[in-house]
């Protein structure tokens, strides 16, 4: 398939190869360079234009309408340049390249980057695509930095980069010849029996721009590329001595070699890439390529990662122990973590991952006071993303959402999404709307009577409307309590849903989901609630991650339903009168057990702080079965109480495949520190789940 191709820089070494393959590909393209044109085809347009002023950018766009845009014009770190200070680099690799993606971004054109393989920085094993980049020295730091604004600015419009390995062509081998030339004429070196390096020849690199040009869909991802053979630097020696330029030939030893490697480790980075580039060069996986070339062979492509360093994320509630979760996993991302803490026996506190641990005012029972103090440190501390632990927190967050914005992205959803999510009783009317299976619910409740005269079959269940845990969970089965209780309730904890009881002997689940922006999904991980407590109806105490895409796909379904964005989890019960896997609730905050998810595979923190910053959420298609977690507090508690305490399956004994939600043998501190509030707060927890 043929298309319209803007390409940039199409006067260089790279960009004339390129139009004229296109062009002998039956493409149309009009060639972008303020150097003159540098081939003639009736397929060919050269336009003049100065990529670094946005303006004239904008007019191009405008003026010449494609539907692909192949970007290769850059600053290159050769030898006939006389600058090559960062601030140039920064110009003409970065500001250029900007002023074309946004371009693209705004017409909804895709876009192929031409990268290199020195964004890896110094080697220190195999490189593949999912290899941290750590570049070095202006011009593979400067070629990263417009990947990630790239990775930013395209959204949803399909982008691919091509990280490309040294590129040379038959008149010009410069880049493999340094690696065993002297500079002195004609003196090379060998080292050992020789190094293979893996380079890429100009043909290749225009196969694979017209490869990418004729998909009838643009292909999307990062893919490294490099020749399939690899140049050993003895060959090339013994073959350039036969041809006449190596006259002589200079043996090192290889233990020299790796001598000179170990003191390289003490010398400046820069110095340091060069030994390495020489002595230790990349070894490129190739299998990528290799997908690329055969039309993807079934396999999907791996978007680059957005690079988290230095990303300020503020942790609310430090005492929650879903930060346990996410702290490891933040700090892990790079990213600059503050915890905000009522007590320094909070976890967020305790834990050794924060870079700043904060011990501010915080009261669930005034939550205006709560939310100023929040509003004060976020107006002081310059973060770029607010996570909220608990409900409470979320509320918070969701209902001030737009005077929290300015100066952090709250990862919560707007006040439309988060209430249906957060109100039980308007979840069950999501469910019906989206045909996802719920209990029989009667709406809108406000006496026994009226319950009586629906005529809801004992016994049936009634808890708060908005809650969380098992507190104000009761169930129903006869007409006398009912009325003992229904009453209190209503004036303990608001509005209760009544819902038809389903047995508790059926399997209870959780569904973790993130839908990015546009409602996308993004991951969904499924685990059972093994064991809760308490023991007739609470919060688990032992999870196990298991596959039931016919839950994630009710769950994805419900969220996207309420217009939900982020992370959502959703709980169900399999009823076992039917074997139907009914919602019960979502929570609109991360659970405590998201634990399991991270330890099965699936990075929950990394698609918050992608989603906040406005980057493309890493998809997460698969995760880990039989992974385990234990909340052994708890998990304790329903030892001790439960009559099936020998019989449970699996074992209470079993600690295969096992974490905890607390202890961390890296982190252990806030273990001690929790289990002291623990004791503290038991009593008020259990007074507040009484039946």
């Amino acid at each position: 398939m043929t298309h319209r191709i803007l390409l940039t820089g199409a006067s260089g070494m790279l960009g004339s190869r390129a139009a004229l393959a296109l062009c002998e590909a039956g493409h149309t393209v009009i060639g972008v360079d303020v150097a003159e044109a540098k081939i003639e085809h009736d397929n060919y347009t050269h336009v003049s234009c100065d990529l670094l002023d946005p303006a004239a950018v904008e007019a191009l766009f405008d003026a010449h309408p494609a539907d692909r845009v192949i970007h290769l014009a850059a600053l290159a770190h050769v030898t006939n340049e006389t600058d090559l200070s960062w601030s140039r680099y920064f110009r003409m690799n970065v500001l250029i390249s900007q002023h074309v993606f946004e371009n693209a971004a705004r017409l909804g054109i895709p876009v192929f980057f031409s990268s290199t393989v020195d964004v890896y920085g110094i080697p220190v094993g195999p490189i593949n695509e999912a290899t941290p980049p750590a570049p070095v020295g202006g011009y593979a730091r400067s070629k990263y930095e417009a990947e990630q604004r790239l990775a930013k600015l395209m959204g949803d419009t399909p982008y691919f980069i091509a990280r490309f390995a040294p590129v040379y062509t038959d008149e010009d081998r410069h880049d493999i010849r340094k690696r065993y030339y002297l500079k002195y004429p004609k003196l090379a070196f060998v080292v050992g029996k020789g190094i293979d390096y893996a380079f890429l020849g100009i043909d290749r690199v225009t196969d694979a721009l017209c490869e990418w040009a004729s998909r009838e869909e643009a292909p999307r991802g990062l893919v490294n590329f490099r020749d399939d053979l690899l140049f050993n630097s003895r060959t090339q020696v013994k073959a350039e001595k036969a041809e006449g330029r190596a006259k002589v030939a200079l043996p090192i030893p290889g233990w020299a070699g790796r001598c000179a490697l170990l003191a390289s480790k003490l010398c400046p980075k820069g110095l340091r890439l060069n030994v390495n580039k020489i002595l230790n060069p990349y070894r490129i996986d190739n299998t990528a390529q290799r997908w690329f070339f055969k039309g993807r062979d079934g396999k999907p492509y791996r978007l680059p990662p957005a690079d988290l360093r230095g990303v300020r994320v503020l942790l609310l509630e430090g005492f929650a122990r879903q930060n346990m979760a996410l702290m490891p996993a933040l700090k892990k991302l790079g990213c600059h973590l503050t915890t905000y803490n009522a007590s320094k026996l909070d976890v967020g506190y305790a834990s050794k991952y924060p870079d700043v641990k904060l011990v501010k005012f915080w009261d669930r029972e005034d939550a205006v006071a709560s939310f100023a103090a929040v509003m004060e440190v976020l107006k002081e501390g310059h973060y770029d993303v607010v996570i909220p632990m608990t409900d409470f927190s979320a509320t918070l967050l969701s209902r001030h959402i737009d005077e929290v914005r300015p100066y952090a992205w709250p990862a919560v959803n707007p006040p439309e999404a988060f209430n249906r999510a957060a109100d039980k009783q308007e979840t069950m009317k999501a469910c019906e709307e989206a045909g996802v299976p719920c209990p029989h619910t009667l709406y809108d409740m406000a006496s026994a009577d009226d319950i009586l005269a629906a005529g809801m079959p004992f016994p049936f269940i009634i808890k708060p409307r908005v809650g969380y845990g098992s507190i104000g969970f009761h169930v129903i089965r006869d007409e006398a309590q009912l009325r003992e209780v229904f009453g209190r309730a209503v004036e303990r904890f608001g509005p209760m849903v009544v819902q038809d009881y389903v047995p508790q002997t059926g399997t209870q689940y959780k569904c973790e989901v993130f839908l990015d922006a546009d409602g996308e999904p993004k991951s969904a991980c499924v685990f059972d609630k093994t064991r809760w407590y308490p023991v007739d109806g609470g919060s688990t105490c032992c999870s196990t991650s298991v596959h039931r895409p016919d839950i994630a796909a009710d769950s994805i379904k419900l969220l996207q339903t309420i217009g939900w964005r982020g992370y959502g989890d959703v709980d169900l019960i399999e009823d076992p009168r039917d074997g139907v896997c009914r919602v019960m609730e979502i929570n609109p905050r991360i659970t405590a057990s998201v634990k399991v998810c991270f330890a099965a595979g699936v990075d929950f923190a990394r698609q918050v702080v992608e989603l906040g910053m406005g980057y493309p959420v890493t998809e997460y298609q698969d995760y880990r079965e039989g992974v385990r977690l234990r909340y052994m507090h708890t998990d304790l508690l329903w030892f001790l109480q439960s009559p099936n305490r020998f019989r449970a399956r699996p074992s209470w004994f079993d600690f295969r495949h096992t974490t905890d939600q607390i202890f961390n043998p890296r982190d252990p501190w806030p273990w001690f520190t929790y289990t002291i509030q623990g004791f503290r707060k038991r009593k008020s927890e259990m007074e507040k789940r009484k039946r």
